[in-house]
Order: structure tokens, then C-alpha cells, then sequence
């Protein structure tokens, strides 16, 4: 009789223990959340005219805190001039948004392309630019 009554509880707690478990959740990693940075300015100048170039810089749908910026540079560089460019600081002029202001003195094609880093990612995008 005791065994019986023995198995019928041990029985009884294995039932309750299986039913009591919750179906396992998917524990997928949250995602990175993508480094947009939004590179704006002139694509078109004459000699020696200045132009002004503008990243603005979000993660995901907000935008970066300055502190969060790790790096941030714009390169100038004349096509075809085999990595001769010239790096220069930004000015921050708001939240996540950083300028530039810059004239060429020859003509001919250039990129800009702006360096970003920040919250352990990096982005490069780039505008070219026609001289006259």
C-alpha cells in the first residue's frame, strides 16, 4: 500500500511538473541596429565656390548623442589622385549632425566622403562633386 501511495505522488509531481513548464521562447539576440548617416551637399560648384556638407548621423530611427560618436572625419579627394586626400574635423552643429565647409581650386571630379563611427559600427558614404 505504501508503494503504491508512493508512486501515485511521485506520479502526480511528474505530471504537474511537465504540465507547469512554459513552451520554450526563442531567445534570438536583439539585431544591430543599422549606422545611417546622411551625407548632404552640392554635387556641382565652380572654382574656388564654397560648398557645405552636412552628415547627419542616426542609429536606427534616433539620432546618435554626440557622445556616442567615436569618429567622425570628412575626406576630400580629387579623382584619380590615388589616396592623396585631405581629412578634416567637422564643426558640430547639432545632435548627430556635423559640418564642413570647403572650396576646390582646381577643377575636375572629387569625392567627399564622410567617416563615421559610432556605437561600435562605421559608415562611409560619399557624394562626388564636378568642378567647373
Amino acid at each position: 500500500m505504501k508503494k503504491r501511495i508512493s508512486i501515485s505522488i511521485i506520479s502526480l509531481c511528474l505530471l504537474l511538473t511537465a504540465c507547469g513548464q512554459e513552451p520554450a521562447q526563442s531567445t534570438n539576440a536583439e539585431q544591430p541596429k543599422p549606422l545611417d548617416v546622411n551625407l548632404q551637399g552640392p554635387g556641382a560648384l565652380q572654382k574656388n565656390e564654397s560648398g557645405i556638407y552636412k552628415a547627419e548621423v542616426t542609429y536606427g530611427d534616433e539620432k546618435v548623442k554626440n557622445d556616442d560618436v567615436e569618429m567622425i572625419e570628412f575626406e576630400i579627394e580629387k579623382k584619380d589622385s590615388e589616396g592623396k586626400g585631405k581629412m578634416l574635423k567637422p564643426k558640430q552643429v547639432g545632435e548627430g549632425v556635423y559640418e564642413i565647409q570647403t572650396s576646390f581650386s582646381e577643377p575636375g571630379t572629387y569625392t567627399v566622403q564622410s567617416h563615421v563611427s559610432a556605437k561600435g559600427t562605421h559608415n562611409m558614404p560619399l557624394i562626388t562633386v564636378t568642378v567647373k
